[in-house]
């Protein structure tokens, strides 16, 4: 049996270090602003990140494949990019695999006014099945013994996971309820923000904690995330564009009179990069780097190398004979 956690171990490693296909979910999609059509697109990809020193962030790395409808407003036929003020209806839907969930996603859009700056609504559902790597977490340290800073990190998760004698799968379905507000620049660049409302129902056996690895943070079985971006893109030449990042993740608050279950956890992330774009935005590659932190001091015990990341992403499209201007 330890050998198999062992080898299970090893398998985790190398996929989350060596995989160059993921793409993180609350990474903002930056490929979406030179790739995306009206009507169908299909796309594949994905992202790898990781801690320039091992300790507290746990490597994430996924590949999937992403299919969007994008219905216009007025009149405009299918195949052209989209333009400088665009009004639409989104219809989403992809499938993920990670070394600790596979899964789905569906959803809706809403762009609704042919306007800059540009609004959109969205819903999204999300479906995963977990590989035997549902944990029981840390989620409150009333004693102030710094118990969420030792679980809450790499080596605490990559010495759990696989650890039962049962290849279990534990289910997860999450709703995300989100706004994004943004401003297209001339030549293709954009700035914006988001906000993310994400309710979240997992089953485990842990009385009600658990982990999300998609966005690195203890939860409750039944808990709620709340998520603020901020974007942009700036484009250098037609295949070079500089781009940023921000995130701000929170969980949420239990208590049981006048003990606390669960403790709000957040933490603060910065990444800064390059977008490579060729082919008419059918292929993508987005290099990043910058730091995490979380907000509270007694819940992080590394250093200060363990906060710098980098992050690699790669998405591909699939070119469909009425694109407008598609490479031939």
């Amino acid at each position: 049996m330890n050998k198999i956690v062992a080898l299970f171990k090893i398998i985790l490693l190398n996929v989350a270090f060596l995989s160059s296909m993921c793409f993180a979910a609350i990474s903002f999609d930056q490929s979406n602003l030179v790739g995306l059509r009206y009507g169908p697109n299909l796309s594949w990809g994905g992202m790898v990140n990781t801690p320039v020193v091992w300790g507290q962030w746990v490597p994430q790395a996924n590949v999937g494949m992403r299919y969007t409808w994008l219905e216009p407003l007025y009149p405009l036929n299918y195949g052209e990019p989209l333009g400088f003020a665009s009004a639409y209806l989104k219809m989403d839907a992809s499938i993920e695999l990670t070394p600790f969930y596979g899964g789905f996603r569906a959803g809706l859009g809403l762009r609704p006014f042919k306007v800059n700056p540009q609004i959109e609504f969205g819903f999204v559902y999300e479906s995963y099945f977990y590989f035997n790597s549902n944990l029981e977490m840390v989620n409150a340290d009333v004693k102030g013994g710094g118990l969420i800073a030792e679980t809450w990190n790499s080596d605490y998760i990559f010495d759990n996971v696989g650890r039962s004698k049962d290849f279990e799968f534990d289910y997860a379905q999450l709703f995300d309820m989100n706004i994004e507000l943004s401003y297209s620049l001339p030549h293709g660049g954009v700035i914006g923000v988001g906000a993310h409302y994400v309710l979240t129902d997992i089953s485990t056996d842990f009385e009600g904690k658990s982990y999300d690895y998609e966005r690195n943070i203890p939860v409750f079985s039944r808990d709620y995330i709340v998520e603020l971006q901020s974007f942009g893109r700036f484009p250098m030449t037609d295949f070079v564009s500089l781009v940023y990042e921000g995130l701000y993740l929170k969980t949420g608050l239990l208590r049981s009179g006048d003990n606390v279950k669960k403790e709000s956890l957040s933490y603060r992330m910065v990444l800064l990069g390059t977008h490579f774009t060729w082919k008419e935005g059918l292929r993508n590659i987005v290099v990043k780097a910058g730091m995490w932190r979380r907000d509270k001091k007694r819940f992080y015990n590394g250093s200060f190398a363990q906060q710098l990341l980098i992050q690699l992403e790669y998405k591909g499209y699939f070119s469909f004979p009425f694109h407008g201007n598609f490479s031939k």
